[in-house]
């Protein structure tokens, strides 16, 4: 085969390629697409939102190998939260994890929009000396 020919041949698979793809991606409206009804927005009543924020305000090592960790869980959503799940991490001195444990900050008990609850939570870890907190799940 030529050069010139298997130039071509390359061409042209190259546009068959970039045809192909440019058409599956090229937005489908049908008949019945366009029929689909709209919903309705409800400017009275407002958006469910369930959100949880979790801070840390405490990292202290105690003496032996216990790490004390403090914080509080808020809710910033607009409905009660009953249950929230925290991951603490457990960081060494060079910022890697050491440990990772999830915990209820709150367990069964109702949290109604805008509050707060404390929780607390250790390591026997001997390296740990940091630590962070991060949401896992809310309901």
């Amino acid at each position: 085969m030529t050069d010139q020919k298997l130039t071509i041949l390359i061409v042209a698979v190259v546009m068959l390629v970039v045809g192909t793809l440019l058409y599956r991606d090229w937005p489908q409206l049908g008949v019945e697409d366009s029929a689909l009804p709209v919903p309705e927005k409800s400017s009275s009543e407002p958006k469910r939102s369930t959100q949880v924020k979790a801070i840390l305000t405490e990292c202290n090592k105690l003496l032996g190998a216990r790490t004390t960790a403090k914080g509080h869980i808020t809710n910033v959503g607009n409905v009660d939260l009953h249950y929230v799940t925290v991951k603490l991490l457990w960081l060494n001195s060079a910022g890697l994890l050491v440990e990772a444990k999830e915990t209820y900050a709150l367990n069964n008990e109702i949290l109604p929009p805008g509050e707060s609850r404390p929780f607390v939570d250790f390591t026997q870890k001997v390296s740990a000396v940091r630590c962070n907190v991060e949401t896992i799940d809310w309901w």
